[in-house]
């Protein structure tokens, strides 16, 4: 039987939110245009209980990526790995700024330009955290 340790600890905590925080992200896109038929004030509503969901995990990712940065095997950090991990910070970063500016725009414009740079940023997280893991 294989027997869990803090690596899959560590791994499980990271997927779970990073499917919390890009998944739901789609998820949500997807349900809009239902959900603002069914009130006006819906949307808004179901973004704010999003957020109760989606920031706990962002933060999680944030730890849990330190957590697999100071993991990493020392033989691994290359050069090209040490780029595509800073490739993926500032894309992290873009994620929470991005998400950030979006519940705070008053406009259709802006909600729909940082919601799209909310999850494309989140979506280059995600692949780049694909390379890092190899």
């Amino acid at each position: 039987m294989i027997s869990p340790g803090w690596e899959s600890v560590r791994m499980f905590l990271h997927i779970f939110s990073a499917a919390i925080w890009v998944g739901g992200q789609f998820t949500l896109a997807g349900l809009v245009s239902v959900v603002k038929g069914i009130s006006p004030d819906a949307t808004k509503k179901v973004a704010r209980r999003f957020a109760q969901l989606s920031w706990p995990a962002f933060v999680v990712l944030v730890i849990t990526g330190i957590w697999n940065v100071v993991a990493a095997n020392p033989s691994r950090r290359s050069g090209s790995w040490n780029v595509t991990l800073d490739l993926k910070v500032a894309v992290v970063v873009l994620s929470g700024v991005s998400a950030y500016l979006h519940t705070k725009s008053k406009t259709k414009l802006g909600l729909a330009f940082w919601g799209a740079m909310t999850s494309l940023s989140a979506l280059g997280a995600l692949f780049l955290g694909v390379l890092l893991a190899g």
